[in-house]
Order: C-alpha cells, then sequence, then structure tokens
C-alpha cells in the first residue's frame, strides 16, 4: 500500500486564516503616498499536525493623483500531516487516517493593479498568478467604486475570472500512512518512512498521477452598498455570486467504501477517489456596521454578519466583532470575538456504508457540519506618521458540537489552530 502527499489549498487556507484578522488590502485609489507593506504570519494546528507559513509583501505606486500601481506578492511553505481518509471501528465510532509528518508545499502567488480615481469613484484593473507543484491558477478582475448623494453613498461593483488547473503528485514510499482516533494529540507515522512525503528533493521518486485532477473555472461577481448614517456611524452590505466548474474534487482524498471491487490506486480494493459534483453555485451576503466613538479616545466598534450558502447543500452563518481602541502615544489594540457554524454537503459522510446513486461521495472535513469560535487581539504603533508597525495573535477552536447547523459530521474532525501576524507598513 501507498500514499500520495496529501494537498491543501493553501490559498484557501491563507485566505481563511487572515479572513479572522478582517485583514483588508489597501485601496489603491485613496493613496496619498507611496506605500511598502510586509507581513509574516504564522498558522498552527493543534497536535502539531499542520503548520503554514505566510510571507506578504506590497507596494503601491502612484504615478499622478489619479492613477497607481499597487504590486502585491505572497509565498506560502507549509509542512506537517492532514486527514486522507476515513475508516469505521467496531464501535461504530470513525477514526482517521493521516498523511505522514513531513507534507512540504509551497505556493507562489503575484499580482498587480492598476487604479484610476475620478471625480466621483475609482475603476481598477488587476490580474495574476498562482502556483504550486501541484496547482496552476492565473486570474484577472475589473472593480469600480461609485460616490454619490454627496458622496454619503458609495456603489460597488466588481467581476473577477480564474482559470485553474489541479493534478496529483506521488512521492512516497508504500506503508507511510498512520490511522489514529485522536487528530488533536497524535497522527503522525513513526514507521521510520514518513519523512519521504512531500520531499520533492527526491526526484527520482516524484511522478504525476494520470489518474486524478484537472481543470477548473471561475466567475465572482459582487455588489456592493456603502452608507454613511451620521458623522460616527455607517452600514456596509454586499452580495457576492460564485461559480466554480470542471474538477472540483480533491485529488488527494479518498474515501472509505467497502462495496468497491476496483483497487484504489493508492489505499487498496475499499476506498474510492474524492468525487464532487461538476458545478458549484455559491452566494454570500455580508454586512458590517461600524461606529466611531470619539469620547473613547476615537474608539471603533465592527459588527459583522455574513451568510453563505451554495449549490452542494453547505450552508453558513459567520458573526464577528472588533473593538479598534487608540490606547497612547499612537498604540491601538483591536481584540475580536468570532463565531462560525457550516451545515453539511450532501454527500458528506465520515464514511460510507452503500453506495450513492448520484456517485458524489466526500469524507473531507471542510464539508462536515460544525461550529467553530475564535478570537483575538492585534497590536499596532505608528511611528514619524510614516512607519506603522503592528502584531498579533488569533486563537481558533472547531468541533461539531460547537455548530447548530444541519447535516453529517463527526467529532473526528474537531481541531483547533493559532494565527501568529508581525506586520509592517512605511509611506514615503
Amino acid at each position: 500500500m501507498g500514499v500520495t502527499k496529501q494537498r491543501v489549498s493553501l490559498n484557501a487556507l491563507t485566505a481563511a486564516a487572515l479572513a479572522l484578522l478582517n485583514a483588508a488590502p489597501v485601496q489603491a485609489g485613496e493613496a496619498e503616498y507611496a506605500d511598502l507593506n510586509s507581513q509574516f504570519s504564522r498558522y498552527e494546528e493543534s497536535g502539531g499536525r499542520m503548520n503554514i507559513d505566510i510571507y506578504q509583501a506590497s507596494a503601491l505606486l502612484p504615478f499622478t493623483d489619479r492613477l497607481s500601481f499597487k504590486v502585491n506578492g505572497v509565498k506560502d511553505i507549509i509542512t506537517g500531516a492532514s486527514p486522507v481518509a476515513n475508516l469505521p471501528q467496531l464501535n461504530g465510532k470513525p477514526y482517521q487516517m493521516l498523511s505522514g509528518a513531513s507534507i512540504k508545499d509551497e505556493r507562489d502567488s503575484v499580482d498587480g493593479t492598476l487604479s484610476y480615481k475620478h471625480d466621483n469613484g475609482t475603476v481598477s484593473l488587476g490580474g495574476g498568478r498562482s502556483s504550486e507543484n501541484d496547482y496552476e491558477s492565473n486570474f484577472v478582475n475589473i472593480d469600480s467604486r461609485l460616490d454619490f448623494n454627496q458622496k454619503m453613498t458609495t456603489l460597488e461593483t466588481g467581476y473577477g475570472f480564474s482559470s485553474d488547473t489541479v493534478w496529483a503528485i506521488d512521492h512516497c514510499p508504500p506503508h507511510c500512512l498512520s490511522t489514529n482516533t485522536n487528530t488533536e494529540t497524535s497522527g503522525l507515522s513513526t514507521d521510520g518512512l514518513s519523512s519521504d512525503i512531500g520531499n520533492t528533493s527526491n526526484k527520482q521518486s516524484t511522478y504525476k498521477r494520470p489518474d486524478v485532477g484537472g481543470d477548473k473555472v471561475t466567475h465572482q461577481g459582487i455588489l456592493g452598498i456603502t452608507q454613511i448614517i451620521d458623522k460616527n456611524s455607517l452600514l456596509q452590505a454586499n452580495v457576492t455570486y460564485t461559480y466554480n466548474g470542471g474538477y472540483l474534487s480533491d485529488p488527494y482524498k479518498a474515501v472509505y467504501a467497502p462495496w468497491a471491487t476496483e483497487p484504489y490506486p493508492i489505499y487498496g480494493g475499499t476506498f474510492v477517489h474524492d468525487t464532487r459534483p461538476s458545478s458549484r453555485n455559491q452566494v454570500a451576503l455580508f454586512t458590517r456596521y461600524i461606529r466611531h466613538f470619539a469620547a473613547l479616545n476615537a474608539a471603533a466598534l465592527h459588527l459583522d454578519y455574513r451568510y453563505y450558502a451554495d449549490t452542494w447543500g453547505v450552508d453558513a452563518h459567520t458573526v464577528n466583532a472588533t473593538w479598534i481602541q487608540p490606547i497612547w502615544n499612537d498604540w491601538k489594540i483591536s481584540p475580536s470575538v468570532r463565531y462560525y457554524t457550516q451545515g453539511a454537503a450532501d454527500f458528506y459522510q465520515p464514511y460510507f456504508t452503500q453506495q450513492r446513486a448520484d456517485g458524489y461521495y466526500s469524507s473531507d472535513y471542510r464539508l462536515a457540519q460544525f461550529g467553530a469560535i475564535g478570537g483575538g487581539v492585534q497590536i499596532s504603533k505608528d511611528f514619524f506618521e510614516r512607519l506603522n508597525v503592528g502584531f498579533g495573535i488569533d486563537f481558533y477552536q472547531r468541533k461539531k458540537s460547537y455548530g447548530f447547523s444541519g447535516g453529517a459530521g463527526s467529532s473526528i474532525d474537531d481541531f483547533s489552530f493559532s494565527f501568529y501576524t508581525a506586520k509592517l507598513n512605511f509611506k514615503f
């Protein structure tokens, strides 16, 4: 029995982790100075299961008062172990098969945005490329912002398109899977062979699997509005529609299928490929209320709510609250709390005991029913009105019992992670 490197979507993980920090990109049309940003973040899952180091840098260059260009680069380095498939036990509780402890992958991404600021708003055109050793993405986007009602109201529209290719790479010797009942404290292979998982320096054992993978496209549109209510408060709302088409399965995940008769390439005859529909429609509704408190040293409260639903049967609710408090000598502290609950996809089960009529199967924990509680704090300081230095830490705990949405789930997927950030911004 062999095993592939378990691929985790670095782009998705990075985006999810940054969302906890309410990270927002700099709007190029609003720049007064050239702007340099750098940030380092580290993502750590419980039990040493998965670590990601994220290096980011961006430069904002105003050519004129109206025209500016922003370039952004990201490098992610991922190491650790990740769930591959689940198996039943005699007592009915599933246990999880993890890849070995030495997964290693990298993602490099670069994008640029050209923005033009006119009398009543901004128009931006951007594009970029992201690549891993088993994933490539090319993307373009166009966005516009229109101010009216004496600039009390702002209408935002945008469209983005990406063309991606995903495949699977094998570079692992036989017998480098582990099976464990506790993914929080264990799950790393100890057979002496797992160190080869994800070791791309071993060229002789690296090859592209021909049986999984493919192309996919994404179309995304957004329509939003920001309304200033009074001098101390504003309300934001937007709706985002996303269409995904093509190969949407995970090429590294397997599904326990006792009826399987053909040998699965990696795990044998009792597993089948993770198989998902070839299209997915997603809708997200987001609202944010911001309140400024002049009497509290210019503090501000951000209250966010997001609703998500898709044609795979997943629906989710997110509530987030952040307090931004200037304290002393240009220091600022921003604590936040977050709650998330998600329902399961129609074709998700921890493991399957019988065939589905539609042929779709997934035991990917990201498609399960669960809830999550998170929170953290960001601290920053301004120097010389040009330099800003910041640090942050966030914690997140996911448990099946925390959720109230419907669908299948399992406590075997419970885990937690920490997210640490250090950033530097310089205007000149």
